[in-house]
């Protein structure tokens, strides 16, 4: 259903929080969701076309739904500030969680969220609490299970996600991410000490990561499939049964399993790292990366060649995108840069200030919608290829190859490392 934007300005009442100057809300009645958001009318926009987008993967997740009378909806609340957050969640006629984005809150079926550093993990928080509200309402009689890895677990699988605008895919591993769960989780898992049954039965802190890392590896460890007796184990959890008696019947000791989820988890991290903010993986092979300044991202491991292809926005404004040619710190790094108009600067940050290592020009024609670019380390020095004619080659420390752009929010397809 096309939504319909109904636009107000709300004065929000601080209950005991600092003041806040007016914010524009805008509320939009989506097929599934009402979604109160304040900011600019485009975000809410988009974060109604995400909310419906995850309806279908939802369903398909839990294999039931929501049940809603005829012009129900779902109501989402998203807000710009923590203040107005906690402010919003306690006109709801509750108090807010002392440390977290977002809360579902079951006594009025609302969802509350409010922004992020990124706009990737602002779209995952909303996801997620989407998530626990369509799980609430369409699996647990609206009341949460007795183990809180397995209720944040279920929102944190689904909520890392690849969106390009038009297609939302639910529960990957993503490439890079302002918290790299699977990292941490390894990090947990490897500690001295550490109890699978411990954690599994409710008598240890779970960590979000770690939730994350036990409810993807029983919904995904057996070659992307969920593990023999997961459907079972979910649908007795959802109905209130006790985690550690139905883990143990479902998937035997968990000390006997441990080596196997261990095993799996090193297998499955993500490759690339944030150099700096706002880079997302939104495809299979296919990145964003904006800011207004230099910003890259990184591989993680050693690569010998780095190649992708950057498309060019159709906008005229200023931009410069390329590659990361070296990265030993935030203070040592190195980029390969290109205009639309075909300008190549390869430039290094050293100790505060910027050093220009060359300069050329390799014009594109003009009905080029498209710059393919590689970077490949030749022993100590790494070469940069721009549309398959080689720049040149410069001394470069470390091994780390990436993405980069300067004032640019664009977008890299046909990413390839070995």
């Amino acid at each position: 259903m096309t939504a319909r934007l109904l636009t107000a300005v709300a004065l929000l009442c601080t209950l005991g929080f600092a003041s806040r100057a007016r914010a524009d809300v805008h509320v939009i009645a989506s097929a599934h969701y009402q979604l109160h958001y304040e900011g600019a009318r485009v975000d809410a926009e988009e974060a109604s076309r995400v909310l419906e987008a995850a309806w279908p993967s939802f369903k398909a997740f839990f294999g039931a739904e929501p049940k809603l009378a005829s012009e129900q909806k779902l109501t989402v609340r998203y807000y710009t500030s923590r203040e107005a957050w906690a402010a919003g969640i306690l006109r709801d006629g509750t108090k807010p969680p002392g440390s977290a984005g977002g809360y579902y809150w079951p006594g009025t079926k609302t969802a509350h969220l409010y922004r992020q550093p990124t706009q990737y993990f602002t779209r995952a928080l909303l996801i997620h609490e989407a998530a626990h509200q369509f799980h609430f309402l369409g699996r647990t009689r609206n009341k949460g299970p007795k183990a809180g890895w397995y209720t944040e677990g279920v929102a944190e699988y689904l909520s890392w996600h690849q969106w390009d605008g038009r297609k939302l895919v639910l529960g990957v591993i993503p490439g890079v991410s302002l918290k790299d769960y699977p990292a941490v989780a390894l990090q947990e898992l490897e500690a001295p000490g550490f109890d699978l049954a411990a954690a599994v039965g409710g008598n240890a802190k779970v960590s979000r990561p770690l939730g994350w890392a036990i409810f993807r590896f029983l919904a995904t460890g057996k070659a992307g499939k969920p593990l023999p007796g997961f459907a079972t184990f979910c649908r007795k959890m959802d109905q209130g049964g006790q985690p550690f008696a139905l883990f143990k019947k479902a998937f035997g000791r968990p000390a006997k399993l441990f080596p196997r989820f261990l095993s799996w988890l090193r297998e499955h991290q993500s490759p690339w790292a944030q150099v700096f903010n706002q880079w997302e993986q939104i495809g299979p092979q296919a990145f964003r990366g904006h800011a207004g300044v230099v910003s890259a991202c990184r591989l993680k491991e050693p690569a010998t060649t780095l190649g992708a292809v950057v498309e060019l926005p159709a906008r005229k404004r200023r931009w410069r995108a390329g590659l990361l040619l070296h990265w030993t710190s935030a203070d040592d790094y190195t980029v390969a840069l290109v205009t639309k108009g075909g300008w190549i600067a390869i430039d290094r940050r050293l100790q505060g200030r910027w050093q220009r290592l060359a300069r050329d020009r390799w014009p594109a024609s003009e009905s080029s919608t498209s710059r393919a670019l590689r970077a490949t380390r030749e022993g100590p020095k790494v070469a940069f290829f721009l549309d398959g004619r080689r720049i040149g080659a410069w001394a470069l420390p470390g091994s780390a190859l990436g993405l980069a752009l300067d004032n640019g929010d664009l977008r890299f397809r046909d990413v390839d490392f070995r």
